[in-house]
C-alpha cells in the first residue's frame, strides 16, 4: 500500500529510524532509508523518530476537508481513546466542534465492542486464542510467525465491525473513522464501507481555528450506547477482563502490549513454552495499548491518558446511559474472518558469504566486529545478513567508513610531496609527515610534544593562531639550503595549526639560472648590435669618399668629352 514514504531529501544517513525498527523492515538504498512494505507491519515507530522529519503518512484530510463542505451527511466513528487524545475538551465541547465544522453526527467504535465480546465466545480457534483486534499482531502473525495464525481469533475488528454497522445505519452518509495508529488506518482503508479515515493528529489539523461555542452542551452528546470495558477497549488488559478473565493473576489469560514484548512472547509460543494452562492472550502491539497509538499526541503520560479514559468511561457508565438498550446486532458471518497475510520469506546467507561480507567491511577477526550497533543492527554478522540480502550498504558501519576515512586521509599525508607540521595551540608538535620530515633533515619521533620553534621560526605560527586567518608567503631557510611556499591555516574544530611546506627551492634556482642566462644574452646582444653599427659606419664612410672621388673624375671625363 506504500502507507509510509521518505522524503529522500530529508533522508540523511542518521539510521536512528533502522535502529528503532525491531524487525527491521527499513532497508537502506543509496544512503536513504526505505520502508519495506512486504515486511512493515505499521506500528509506526519511524515516523515520529525521524529527526529530520523524512517520513509522511499518506493522508485524507483534503478529502475529508472536501466532504465536510458537501451537501451529503458525514457520520463520524470516535475510537475509544478519544478522551486522552482530546482532553483539552469534554465529549460534549468536542462534538460542538465537530458539528460547527460540518459533522452530521458524533457516534463511538465502542458501541459494537459489546457483540464482540460475547461473539468471543463462540470463537473456534486453537488454544490459547490470540485477540485479533489489533491490525499490527494480526499482520506480524501473518508476516513472521504464520505457524501461529491458527491461533488467532477469527472475529473482525471493533473498526471493521462499526463500518459495517453505520453503513447499514446510515446508507448515504460519509463515514469518517478517527483513529489512534497507523496499522488501523490501513485497516480501514481497504473496508469499502469506510469512505475516509483519520488519526487523532489529522483530526486536530482539521479542526484548527473552529470557534467552540456550546449553548447547550447536554444536547450535543455522542450517540449510541456503550458499556465501561467497550470504551476501555484500547487499554492493556480491558479486553482479557471483559472476555471474563478479570483477575490480573488469572493464569488461564495473558495480557502482553508492546512490540519487543509480543516478539518474545510470540517466540516462547512458537518454543512451547508459555503457561500450559493459558487460554487466551490479549496482544497489543503498542505498549500500554492503543492510547500509545503513533496517531495519538504525546503530550500525556501514559498514565495520564490511562486516567482520562477511565473516568471517561466510569462517568459514562453512571450516567442514565445504562438504561439505554443495545440494539446492535450482527449475524455470525459478518464478524468471521480469515487471515491470509502473506509471510515474509528471507533468503539466509551461507557462513562464507556471511564471513565475505564481514572481511568487505573491515572486520577479519571475532576482535574487529564491535557490535556497536550505530548501522541500526544489534551485531555486526546481523549487518552482513541485511548486506546479503540488499536492506543495508558497507558504508552504514561507521567505524568502517572512520577507518577507511583515516586510512585515505593518512595515504595523503603520507604520499604528498608536500611537507606538513601540524601543531597544537600551545605550538608543541602534533605530527610531521615523511615529506616534511626530508625538508627539515628531521625525525618525527624525535620532535613530537617539542616546540615548533626547536625546527623552524614560531612567529608565524603564533600570528596565525591570534588571528586565525590563512597565511601564504615565500620563505628561505638557510639552515637546510631550503626555499619553500607556506600555507599556514588554523583549524578551529581540531584546534591545531597546519602547515604546509611546497619545496620551490630547485624552481628558485632554475628561476635564478634563467634570469641570469637572460641577463648574459642581453649583454651579448647588446654588443653585436654596438659592434655592427661600427662597422655599418666604417662602410658608409668609405663607401662616401669612394663616391666623391668617382664623381670628381667623371665630371672631368664628361667636361673632356663635350670639349
Amino acid at each position: 500500500m506504500g502507507l509510509i514514504k521518505t522524503a529522500y531529501a530529508n533522508c540523511r544517513d542518521c539510521y536512528k529510524c533502522v535502529r528503532s525498527c525491531p524487525i527491521k523492515a527499513i532497508k537502506v538504498v543509496d544512503g536513504h532509508a526505505e520502508i519495506d512494505d512486504e515486511r512493515c507491519v505499521l506500528c509506526g515507530r519511524c515516523v515520529p523518530i525521524c529527526p529530520q522529519n523524512a517520513r509522511k503518512v499518506y493522508d485524507q484530510i483534503a478529502l475529508v476537508e472536501k466532504m465536510l463542505q458537501g451537501d451529503k451527511s458525514l457520520t463520524i466513528s470516535l475510537a475509544p481513546c478519544f478522551p486522552a487524545a482530546f482532553y483539552r475538551q469534554s465529549a460534549s465541547e468536542l462534538v460542538c466542534t465537530l458539528k460547527q465544522k460540518g459533522v452530521t453526527r458524533v457516534v463511538e467504535t465502542a458501541e459494537v465492542a459489546e457483540v464482540l465480546f460475547d461473539y468471543s465466545s463462540e470463537i473456534e480457534a486453537k488454544e490459547p486464542v490470540i485477540s485479533s483486534y489489533c491490525p499490527a499482531v494480526v499482520s506480524l502473525i501473518e508476516k513472521y510467525y504464520p505457524d501461529l495464525k491458527k491461533h488467532l481469533a477469527p472475529m473482525v475488528s471493533p473498526l471493521v465491525a462499526h463500518g459495517r454497522y453505520l453503513r447499514k445505519a446510515y446508507p448515504e452518509d460519509y463515514l469518517v473513522f478517527i483513529l489512534p495508529c497507523d496499522a488501523k488506518k490501513a485497516e480501514a482503508l481497504v473496508e469499502v464501507e469506510i469512505d475516509a479515515v483519520l488519526t487523532f493528529k489529522e483530526l486536530e489539523t482539521v479542526l484548527e481555528n473552529t470557534p467552540n461555542k456550546i449553548e447547550t452542551p447536554e444536547s450535543l452528546d455522542i450517540e449510541g450506547v456503550s458499556s465501561f470495558f467497550g470504551r476501555t477497549i484500547g487499554l492493556s488488559g480491558s479486553f482479557k477482563a471483559a472476555v471474563g478473565y478479570g483477575n490480573t493473576l488469572d493464569t488461564r489469560a495473558e495480557s502482553v502490549s508492546g512490540f519487543e514484548e509480543c516478539l518474545e512472547f510470540l517466540d516462547n509460543m512458537q518454543s512451547g513454552k508459555i503457561g500450559k494452562e493459558t487460554k487466551f492472550v490479549e496482544m497489543l502491539l503498542c505498549r500500554g495499548g492503543c492510547l500509545n497509538g503513533s496517531g495519538i499526541s504525546t503530550e500525556l503520560t501514559y498514565e495520564q491518558k490511562k486516567e482520562k479514559i477511565i473516568l471517561y468511561a466510569k462517568e459514562k457508565e453512571s450516567s442514565q446511559e445504562k438504561d439505554k438498550k443495545k440494539t446492535i446486532t450482527f449475524s455470525k458471518n459478518e464478524l468471521l474472518r480469515e487471515f491470509n497475510g502473506k509471510p515474509v520469506i528471507t533468503p539466509k546467507p551461507t557462513e562464507e558469504e556471511i564471513r565475505e561480507i564481514l572481511i568487505s567491511m573491515g572486520k577479519r577477526t571475532k576482535s574487529e566486529e564491535l557490535d556497536c550497533g550505530a548501522c541500526g543492527y544489534e551485531t555486526c554478522r546481523e549487518k552482513a545478513d541485511a548486506v546479503f540480502r540488499g536492506f543495508a550498504e558497507l558504508e552504514m558501519c561507521i567505524p568502517y567508513m572512520r577507518t577507511k576515512a583515516e586510512t585515505m586521509n593518512d595515504v595523503i599525508i603520507q604520499a604528498t610531496p608536500n611537507g606538513i607540521i601540524v601543531v597544537d595551540e600551545k605550538l608543541d608538535i602534533v605530527t610531521i609527515n615523511p615529506a616534511a620530515e626530508k625538508m627539515f633533515q628531521c625525525r618525527q619521533e624525535a620532535l613530537k610534544g617539542k616546540k615548533v620553534r626547536t625546527l623552524v621560526d614560531d612567529s608565524i605560527f603564533s600570528e596565525v593562531l591570534e588571528k586565525k586567518t590563512l597565511i601564504v608567503d615565500n620563505v628561505e631557510y638557510p639552515n637546510y639550503g631550503l626555499k619553500v611556499r607556506q600555507f599556514i591555516f588554523y583549524v578551529p574544530k581540531s584546534q591545531v595549526v597546519i602547515a604546509i611546506f611546497a619545496d620551490i627551492t630547485e624552481q628558485s634556482r632554475q628561476k635564478d639560472q634563467l634570469s641570469e642566462l637572460r641577463k648574459e644574452t642581453l649583454e651579448r646582444a647588446q654588443e653585436v648590435i654596438n659592434k655592427q653599427m661600427r662597422v655599418a659606419q666604417e662602410i658608409a664612410s668609405l663607401l662616401g669618399e669612394t663616391t666623391a672621388e668617382t664623381k670628381v673624375i667623371l665630371d672631368q671625363l664628361m667636361h673632356i668629352i663635350k670639349g
